[in-house]
């Protein structure tokens, strides 16, 4: 697994972002990992939120939305974004896609479609992106806690699988910024028991868990190489400097991460 960390941190048009060089150079595949920087959301959203569904001003969502569409050249009318649950629901969008639908219920998008971003939301759940570079079909996941005990990863790369004849060996996977290890912490009513090789007891019932290692662990078990695997590993709760994060903030933002075939 190859990581990324904060000297990576790149700038386009007053928008701070991270970016998997090895994506990038593919040239028909575009996408960011951006931070809470470079809109006009006040505190405590400041400043690039882009969720309208915790208290932040619609007016300033949408125009920080029209910011990162003209700093990515993105096609704004055309970014899926989703109701997120928490859940293991996957939204399937074959090409053609004439219709955008409004948000709906699911933690997950698969699409081979062009010009369709798909955005996940997040401030310290995990915001992972597949590339399959042989046949252009493109995965983007939100995966927090309950997502993750539900395989929703794992059930990705099925689907894709299933759905287009995904060979494992032609994707590459792209994990962006989330709470990390030594700020996850949470009790035994809702650790699951096969997290412990990926988690520290901190007594009293207590855990401090590896999301992203769990993550990981589910990729190479459906035969995803390490090698595949790349990862932006900056803590958002320890660097609330960069990023949103409920765990440490409360009541906050989210940070937009895309994808797009373009």
């Amino acid at each position: 697994m190859k990581t990324i960390d904060r000297s990576l941190l790149r700038n386009k048009d007053g928008i701070f972002y991270f970016e998997i060089p090895e994506m990038e150079r593919l040239g028909w595949l575009r996408h960011a990992f951006l931070t809470r920087h470079g809109g006009i959301s006040i505190s405590p959203f400041d400043s690039l939120n882009m969720s309208i569904n915790n208290g932040d001003r619609p007016g300033d969502v949408l125009q920080n939305k029209e910011l990162i569409a003209s700093a990515f050249g993105l096609p704004k009318d055309r970014l899926v974004l989703l109701k997120q649950r928490q859940k293991d629901e996957i939204l399937v969008l074959k090409n053609p896609v004439e219709r955008i639908p409004p948000p709906l219920p699911y933690d997950a998008t698969i699409t081979d479609a062009s010009n369709l971003p798909l955005g996940i939301l997040t401030a310290d759940c995990i915001p992972i992106f597949i590339t399959d570079i042989k046949k252009k079909v493109i995965a983007a996941i939100h995966s927090g806690r309950q997502g993750t005990s539900l395989g929703i990863t794992k059930k990705v790369l099925r689907k894709m699988r299933d759905g287009w004849n995904c060979s494992m060996k032609d994707l590459i996977i792209a994990m962006g910024p989330s709470i990390g290890p030594c700020c996850y912490e949470i009790d035994e009513k809702v650790f699951n028991p096969g997290w412990e090789p990926f988690s520290t007891s901190n007594g009293e019932g207590r855990w401090m868990v590896d999301l992203a290692r769990i993550n990981i662990a589910q990729m190479k078990d459906e035969g995803i190489g390490e090698e595949q695997i790349f990862r932006v590993d900056i803590c958002t709760c320890c660097r609330t400097d960069l990023f949103f994060s409920y765990r440490k903030e409360g009541k906050t933002g989210r940070q937009l991460s895309f994808i797009e075939i373009v």
